[in-house]
């Protein structure tokens, strides 16, 4: 009997090992391919040159989904198709923000926040008044801010080395500043961009209004350091907002979804995407036209090694996960009208730099089964694949129980760039975002294989 188990054991390990070799040679069937492609990097380029400032409700975020379509077309994808939806939208024409002094304006450089309310075409002029943080302007009550500009100028913690953490220690005055201001009876709000550059870039980004919106707008971190030095040396110094925008009430928009059938399980979909939409101030390189790009690229790594995926692999371009993530929660409620069996889905949208690794959102036995592709992914990169969040896009599919996962990367010179005009195509790297590629389109690979 020990011999038998012996020999059992023997067998065991040899077909172990041989599957492994199999594993390891299409991985790298994978990489030799993703690192001689530039389509994806081209594809980029069409994204941020022809199409910037694609947000909801724009006509470059229609042209950014039309050639996007055009491409899985001429991939042949199986299936290429709109998911059409209604939505809000509010869209930005021009920020004007100046100081006022005697004898000139000073022009401060800015962007709007969404969604911002306009002003008259006169503008807002009034006082302003500096603090750092929501708790501060809370102590000084109505009496204090009622018909001023609140000026929020605490800067990132740049101690952190997560940078997303970073970024975590000051959006709560982007995102809930505003509203507090209008609350306590101010008339207009600026913020100190969110970013772990002194720059004179701003970046923009949501804010979330309750009832009551007052026109608001980000200013770069070098104009705010400027603005806090003329508040120093005059306390009753005047502001000018002036801010052209409007919300729109409804709009159609649409998820772009393409389709390479599965060949045991066609009904079982392995989702993988980005954002398609970009703020209106910036071409949207990382933020998210490459997490796009590269949904896109894991289709043709499919197609053009043949890998024969079991299930259906879907790649779906999302629309406004920036504004109101209507496009997000708008294929949640697709799927669970249409029956739709999301298997497994992996979303981008963490920049098109290093890989570094994967988060998972899943039970423990999905997730002890996903980690123990690490090994494989390694010699590319992959260092970590571990327990964490996702994606904006897909966390709404969460609450059918569908397994989520994460393309996570080196972040560092993200939220230098993150919301702003400087998220450019001249930023990324071909190589980084080609290991992307490639390490996305393993990890679905060998989900696919060994399933859960």
């Amino acid at each position: 009997m020990r011999i038998l188990f012996t020999l059992i054991a023997f067998l065991f390990i040899i077909n172990s090992s041989f599957a492994q070799s199999e594993d390891e040679i299409t991985l790298r069937q994978i990489f030799d391919n993703v690192l001689e492609s530039d389509v994806a990097y081209n594809n980029l380029a069409y994204l941020c040159h022809e199409t910037p400032g694609r947000l909801l409700g724009s006509d470059e975020s229609i042209a950014a989904i039309d050639y996007m379509k055009s491409y899985f077309e001429t991939l042949g994808a199986d299936s290429v198709f709109l998911q059409e939806f209604k939505t809000p939208a509010w869209k930005c024409r021009s920020t004007a923000v100046s100081i006022i002094k005697k004898d000139k304006k000073i022009r401060l450089r800015a962007d709007a926040l969404g969604p911002s309310p306009a002003t008259t075409d006169e503008g807002i002029i009034a006082n302003v008044i500096e603090v750092q943080g929501l708790e501060e302007l809370k102590k000084l009550g109505e009496e204090a801010v009622s018909g001023k500009i609140v000026f929020y100028n605490r800067p990132v913690n740049r101690k952190l080395v997560n940078t997303f953490r970073v970024y975590g220690s000051a959006i709560d005055q982007r995102y809930y500043g505003p509203a507090l201001a209008a609350e306590l009876g101010a008339v207009g709000v600026l913020v100190r961009s969110v970013s772990t550059r002194t720059d004179t870039f701003p970046h923009t980004g949501s804010t979330q209004f309750e009832e009551k919106k007052i026109p608001c707008a980000a200013i770069s971190t070098v104009d705010a350091d400027i603005l806090s030095q003329h508040i120093k040396e005059n306390k009753d110094l005047q502001l000018s907002i002036r801010i052209d925008a409007e919300d729109l009430p409804e709009i159609t928009s649409y998820n772009l979804i393409a389709d390479i059938k599965g060949s045991e399980f066609p009904e079982e979909y392995i989702v993988v995407g980005g954002h398609i939409d970009a703020w209106f101030n910036s071409p949207g390189a990382h933020d998210d036209g490459i997490g796009c790009v590269q949904s896109a690229d894991v289709l043709r790594i499919f197609k053009e090694l043949g890998l024969k995926n079991k299930r259906t692999i879907r790649a779906i371009m999302f629309m406004d996960e920036e504004l109101y993530q209507s496009g997000g929660n708008a294929y949640a409620q697709y799927s669970e009208i249409n029956n739709i069996k999301n298997y497994i889905a992996l979303e981008a949208d963490a920049g098109g730099f290093t890989p570094e690794g994967f988060t998972v959102d899943a039970s423990d036995s999905i997730y002890s089964i996903i980690s123990g592709f690490k090994g494989l992914l390694e010699p590319y990169g992959i260092h970590y694949i571990k327990k964490g969040g996702s994606g904006v896009d897909i966390n709404p599919l969460k609450k059918s129980g569908v397994p989520l996962m994460g393309y996570r990367t080196d972040s560092q010179r993200y939220m230098d760039i993150h919301h702003s005009a400087w998220d450019s195509f001249d930023k990324v790297s071909i190589r980084e975002l080609q290991l992307g590629s490639g390490c996305m389109a393993g990890i679905l690979f060998l989900v696919d294989k060994y399933g859960y």
